[in-house]
């Protein structure tokens, strides 16, 4: 990608995030709105994504820990 297309790339994001309305870019649970149901269940629902997140990310860096353990040493 040439110089040119790359400043032009970031022209253009920069302009899309200067004009969207502030209330397009954040969730009712950024804006602290009265706890109720659809609040208790989005943060339940990030709280099950952070988990399974992390629990994906633990179980393949054990399994390159693992693979590099394992692997024979070739000086």
């Amino acid at each position: 990608m040439s110089r040119y297309a790359h400043l032009l790339r970031i022209i253009a994001l920069t302009t899309v995030f200067l004009c969207v309305p502030a209330a397009a870019l954040a969730c009712p649970v950024c804006f602290q709105v009265e706890d109720g149901p659809v609040v208790a269940g989005v943060r339940a629902g990030v709280g099950v994504l952070i988990g399974v997140t992390s629990a994906v990310l633990i179980g393949f860096g054990a399994f390159a820990v693992r693979l590099v353990r394992r692997e024979p040493e070739h000086l």
